[in-house]
């Protein structure tokens, strides 16, 4: 094969129901698709997709030939990673893939002190829910709040991330006798907790944080969030709840790299700061005076 960069299109084809939607995916036109897969099959002899109302599918040629693209993609995956590994400088570009929320409530003001003191280093941050491929270097560094980090990935969990009941002053200072639920569209977080009817549901912490500092009701939310809302209390009829993980992580194949050496202790560093904030037992929590639900 002349071209490796065929293998990227020829596996996103695979993937797809359409070229059109191949094409989506990766970032091109249709013409252009169609035109390579073309030029391939014609350079192998042999047909790899069949085309059906349907949409594509691969023939028996091209089920081989995904197998061993898949196995040379891997090893064109870890060239890349052995030479990103070698790099000493300080200045080029790092990809770090964390979830928005993390960013606003906890990592704005330590990701703004780090570009401050390495100028040179160029943040591609990619705030995707979704988990990026460590091993393909769709990011460099990932900050994910889970229980079960990748294989082949290195590095460290910095905190627990459990979940509180939260309030605004407004909300308790007139609370009704039945709770006004607000839910996170998150299983642990979704039920009501106490003697209350759901409102409000949504699926992101964010929404779900206004909603309360606006005194719409009362809600469970990650104490990383929860802590770092001034308008927000917590709710001390409500204990703790053990939930997920931080993980701070990169493949093992790029840990060397410098910057990722660099980007990663600083990181380290700045939720170690904020761990006891993050786990909700910091010495001085915002925690509300109980407010009994109203009687009347």
């Amino acid at each position: 094969m002349k071209n490796w960069d065929d293998l990227r299109i020829f596996q996103a084809m695979a993937g797809a129901r359409s070229i059109r939607e191949a094409a989506a995916s990766l970032g091109t036109t249709h013409a252009t698709v169609s035109r390579r897969m073309r030029a391939l099959e014609e350079e192998l002899g042999s047909t790899l997709f069949e085309r059906s109302r349907d949409g594509i599918s691969l023939t028996v040629f091209g089920q081989g030939v995904l197998t061993f693209a898949e196995n040379a993609s891997e090893n064109v995956a870890a060239i890349d990673r052995l030479t990103f590994s070698k790099e000493g400088s300080l200045a080029g570009p790092v990809r770090l893939s964390l979830l928005e929320d993390l960013y606003s409530f906890v990592l704005a003001e330590p990701i703004d002190v780090f570009m401050t003191r390495h100028p040179l280093i160029e943040l591609i941050v990619d705030t995707t829910a979704s988990l990026s491929d460590l091993g393909r270097r769709e990011a460099d560094v990932i900050v994910r709040i889970t229980r079960s980090p990748p294989e082949q990935a290195f590095g460290r969990k910095v905190a627990n991330s459990p979940l509180a009941a939260y309030a605004s002053q407004n909300y308790l200072d007139n609370r009704p006798k039945i709770d006004r639920w607000i839910a996170l569209d998150y299983p642990p977080a979704a039920s009501p907790l106490l003697h209350a009817r759901q409102v409000f549901r949504a699926n992101s912490l964010s929404v779900v944080a206004t909603a309360l500092r606006l005194g719409q009701g009362v809600g469970l939310l990650p104490c990383f969030v929860g802590e770092n809302c001034p308008e927000l209390l917590r709710l001390p009829e409500v204990a703790l709840i053990p939930d997920m993980e931080i993980w701070v992580l990169t493949h093992e194949d790029v840990r060397h790299n410098l910057r990722i050496r660099t980007l990663m202790d600083y990181l380290y560093q700045a939720f170690s700061s904020q761990r006891r904030l993050i786990e909700g037992v910091e010495l001085t929590p915002r925690v509300a005076a109980y407010v009994p639900q109203n009687s009347t």
